[in-house]
């Protein structure tokens, strides 16, 4: 007797990458150097940094450290048009590569859709939504959805990382053209 082949799953974690550490690159920025956020009965806010502007300067604001202490910061390649988000446990994906053009249905056929967002600074923002955030960020976050520039999504409880999820990189191109954000359920 024929053993099923092994399902087909979102994302591959053969092909996970570590997250950039954004200190390295911008001492300012005031960014999380973790790649983990907890959620127990929250909400998650996936949404493009730019949407919080200004408010995560100086650096110690109330605001900027709660992004720091509760969300995970990932870059990305500027896109404009809407990306999907798909789950399926215990993957969160944001297919963001470039070759998945034509083979996209194959993610529809193992993901739910939850949402759409878009990401024109190439900065994604990964919030975790808690009843003790400052009162500045959740109005900048309100304003965001309600212009559809953000999704605000439920997903099980749990402690989540974040990676990029590698693919080969056709020579002369740019690796993060080739990479999706994928989110793992630890």
């Amino acid at each position: 007797m024929l053993k099923n082949p092994k399902p087909l799953t979102l994302a591959n974690p053969n092909r996970f990458r570590t997250i950039q550490d954004l200190t390295q690159m911008r001492p300012d920025c005031g960014a999380s150097i973790d790649d983990i956020f907890v959620i127990d009965n929250e909400l998650l806010l996936i949404i493009d940094l730019s949407h919080l502007g200004d408010i995560l300067i100086p650096y110690n604001s109330p605001s900027a450290s709660y992004v720091r202490t509760h969300g995970v910061v990932v870059e990305s390649y500027v896109k404009n048009e809407p990306w999907p988000v798909l789950w399926n446990d215990p993957f969160l994906l944001l297919p963001t590569s470039h070759h998945l053009k034509e083979k996209f249905k194959v993610y529809l056929e193992h993901g739910k859709v939850l949402g759409k967002v878009s990401c024109p600074s190439g900065s994604f923002l990964f919030l975790t939504l808690r009843n003790d955030m400052p009162t500045p960020l959740v109005s900048l976050m309100d304003k965001a959805l309600r212009k559809k520039t953000g999704l605000k999504i439920k997903i099980p409880n749990g402690t989540y990382r974040v990676f990029y999820e590698q693919f080969k990189t056709p020579e002369g191109s740019k690796k993060e053209f080739y990479q999706n954000i994928a989110v793992q359920k630890q």
